[in-house]
């Protein structure tokens, strides 16, 4: 006998062929089901509404989704990748968010702190920040989107959760967006990216009616833009001297994004005012010494110094005898009062050296600055000094170096401003001072070619404020060869 028997192998093999006909239909029920399952899901994501749909791996990190984001996305995809990359991942932990708003005296570690996030998780977090947004530039009213992740262990737990720090999200300006995400078990990683805007020149063009201020804005020029104005046409004209119908037009840079909405302003590249006397123009040019304004002929339209270094204010003593209101006697007044509220800024009048930055007895606290052409200023009364304020620092015009304030023999908050020459003190308003500088050569030739691409700029830029047409198009239109910077004083 050969020990084979014929009932025990059929036997095995009809066990045998039940269990694989069993495992194939096991797979076949699971498969459909699966199947079913996920053309079910399929569905009902395209029915429901996703205000942040973004796919995402199961699995993937939240820091490589935002990396690939930043690199591949426009802005509106990375918004939707900042949320998606902290709830995406079906099998990582659940993850909740909050919206936080800094309050004034707050850092971004006591926000995070407040928020209950660990000490040691903010600080991380903050120190991979560091390179693209300093925690110190944190200013009150920014709006912080933080998210959490609770283990997977503890989902089912409605008790105490230790939560634990996995991303933060926010928008310091119009421009950027700002994602910090964990990066394994301990570390962060800061993502940012920034919106494209398109660059658009309009015009502001009108007459003034009240100021200058209500009259720019009202022609669809900004804070900034009228600011900016102020600045190039205050050497060449006194503003209290505006009058009903003078005229100004003004070409500027605006930033926009795809859908239209203006992001910031940029440069001011034309500037022009008709009112007494002769009219002005000016252009943006940069040359190798900086960005500046000329005129038609290339001469510089800032001066040596400024007669106003202080924006908002009104003359409330002029320069001369007067009776004083401390000492009650009539004395001479060696420079000009501007009042104005406490902590408005005051600016170098020009170029220079600072003398000294103290306290000079009935001065209060005061500031003196040497100039080129042996020149001085003085500011006196002043609420404080600007950061980095003392002897020995070179200013720039226009630097701020102090605020307006009522310090020493003073009876409200004012600047008085003094003007020295050799020595001698002169009347601020009525200084003919030189022009900073004449382009010659190489730098006139470019200048000229400049001034022709502004002018053609201007002449076709629409409108600000989106009416019909800038008042003074036609009539520059009708007179190019006209040349009202020529003779600017």
């Amino acid at each position: 006998m050969s020990g084979f028997d014929v009932r025990t192998a059929d036997a095995h093999r009809s066990r045998a062929l039940t269990f694989f006909g069993s495992l194939t239909l096991g797979i076949v029920i699971v498969g459909g089901v699966l199947i079913s399952r996920a053309t079910g899901e399929t569905e009902a994501m395209a029915d429901a509404p996703a205000p942040y749909q973004f796919e995402s791996p199961r699995g993937l990190h939240a820091d490589k989704i935002l990396a690939d984001a930043a690199t591949e996305l426009d802005f509106d995809a990375l918004i939707q990748a900042e949320h998606a990359a902290f709830t995406a991942c079906g099998d990582c932990p659940s993850v909740s968010a909050a919206e936080v708003t800094v309050r004034s005296g707050q850092t971004f570690a006591s926000v995070l702190s407040a928020a209950g996030v660990d000490s040691g998780d903010a600080h991380r977090a903050i120190a991979a920040m560091d390179e693209i947004f300093p925690a110190r530039r944190l200013r009150a009213g920014q709006v912080l989107n933080l998210y959490f992740e609770t283990p997977m262990f503890q989902r089912a737990s409605a008790g105490d959760r230790q939560q634990r720090l996995t991303g933060i999200s926010f928008r310091p300006d119009t421009e950027r967006t700002i994602t910090v995400a964990r990066s394994g078990d301990s570390g962060f990683r800061a993502v940012e990216a920034m919106s494209n805007f398109e660059t658009r020149h309009v015009r502001a063009s009108g007459e003034i009616e009240s100021n200058l201020y209500s009259a720019a804005v009202n022609a669809g020029a900004t804070d900034r833009v009228v600011t900016a104005m102020a600045g190039v046409l205050g050497h060449a004209i006194d503003f209290r001297a505006i009058r009903y119908g003078d005229r100004f037009d003004v070409l500027f840079e605006r930033f926009e994004n795809d859908r239209g909405e203006v992001s910031r302003t940029g440069d001011i590249l034309y500037v022009a005012f008709e009112g007494r006397g002769d009219p002005l123009e000016f252009f943006r040019f940069e040359s190798a010494d900086g960005a500046g304004y000329y005129n038609f002929d290339g001469e510089s339209a800032a001066r040596l110094l400024m007669k106003m270094p202080i924006n908002g204010a009104r003359i409330s003593s002029q320069f001369g005898m007067r009776f004083h209101p401390i000492r009650q006697s009539n004395r001479q007044h060696n420079g000009t009062d501007f009042a104005a509220p406490t902590g408005t800024p005051i600016y170098a009048a020009g170029n220079g050296v600072v003398e000294r930055a103290d306290w000079f007895g009935g001065f209060g606290n005061y500031v003196r600055i040497r100039h080129a052409n042996g020149y001085q200023t003085a500011y006196a009364h002043m609420n404080g000094f600007a950061r980095g304020i003392r002897a020995g620092t070179r200013v720039s015009q226009g630097d701020t170096i102090g605020y307006v304030g009522t310090t020493g023999a003073s009876t409200g908050p004012h600047l008085h401003y003094e003007v020295h020459k050799d020595g001698r003190p002169m009347n601020p308003m009525s200084l003919d001072l030189p022009t900073g500088i004449t382009l010659e050569g190489s730098d006139l030739r470019d200048f000229f070619a400049e001034r022709d691409r502004i002018i053609a700029m201007r002449d076709g830029a629409a409108p600000a404020d989106g009416s019909a047409a800038p008042l003074l198009v036609a009539e520059r239109a009708a007179q190019p060869a006209r040349r009202p910077g020529s003779s600017t004083r």
